[in-house]
């Protein structure tokens, strides 16, 4: 085993569970030919919580708020960093293409406004997959991927499964979408920590600093783009974007000051 992997658990039982699951769950419902009905109970059965709590679910796993994710890692993990961004552009190439090939509609574009619960604006177009889903499980794979406690790991998925259940409750994804997603975001994991055992470019001192520079204003800029520009996709979560974002910029500081002074070791 290389160097760089001594964190992984490569022989985790983790590996494939998740993605397993999910392509039969998906061809099931496929061939059941259930998807609409499963997902009209699923977002009545949602609509009885708060909208706010899938509201800020969703939010964990927005495109531009997972960069966050990566701060507290900085001059700490460079393996982890790294992993996180070639997840990142497995992801970029996964989600879009996916989108694109197969151009499903959304719920509020097949279903009467009424019939079923929305949360936010109307989207419509390219539903399969569900991206929030894809990027949830992509942090949830990388974290039961490595050597930590079992409880971590579980509560890793779970939290990736609500983020899954916030975008029926939304009601801007079908079950097939979230299933792609969760499968998809899992395999990407693996793919990425695979990638970074045997691409080692982005563990290197200058290449961690470059990354530095550019993830600490990303994140600020990533914060207040949501704020200013997508407020109506997310309402009522200015508290925890200004929260979330302290919090690990305060967590990023001692890393940031380790890797402007020495080696990484």
């Amino acid at each position: 085993m290389k160097a760089a992997d001594k964190f992984v658990d490569v022989k985790s039982g983790w590996r494939w569970g998740v993605p397993l699951f999910a392509g039969i769950a998906l061809a099931v419902l496929l061939l059941s030919g259930q998807n609409l009905n499963l997902f009209l109970w699923l977002n009545h059965l949602f609509s009885h919580a708060p909208d706010a709590l899938w509201t800020h679910l969703s939010l964990l796993a927005d495109g531009q708020f997972i960069v966050l994710f990566m701060l507290p890692f900085i001059g700490r993990r460079p393996q982890v960093v790294w992993q996180f961004i070639l997840a990142l552009m497995l992801g970029g190439i996964y989600v879009p293409g996916m989108k694109e090939f197969f151009s499903e509609l959304r719920p509020p574009a097949v279903l009467e406004e009424g019939v079923f619960h929305l949360i936010g604006p109307a989207l419509e177009y390219n539903a399969f997959p569900s991206g929030h889903t894809t990027a949830a499980f992509a942090i949830a794979g990388l974290v039961c991927l490595y050597h930590l406690d079992y409880r971590l790991k579980v509560t890793a998925v779970v939290i990736a499964t609500f983020v899954g259940f916030s975008r029926i409750a939304n009601g801007v994804h079908w079950p097939l979408d979230v299933l792609a997603g969760m499968a998809g975001g899992w395999l990407i994991a693996n793919g990425a920590v695979w990638w970074s055992m045997y691409w080692q470019a982005g563990v290197q001192l200058k290449v961690q600093r470059v990354f530095a520079f550019i993830l600490v204003p990303l994140s600020i800029w990533s914060v207040w783009s949501l704020w200013m520009q997508l407020d109506d996709v997310y309402p009522g979560t200015g508290l925890m974007k200004t929260l979330f974002l302290v919090t690990c910029l305060g967590l990023a500081y001692p890393g940031l000051r380790r890797l402007m002074k020495r080696d990484l070791g």
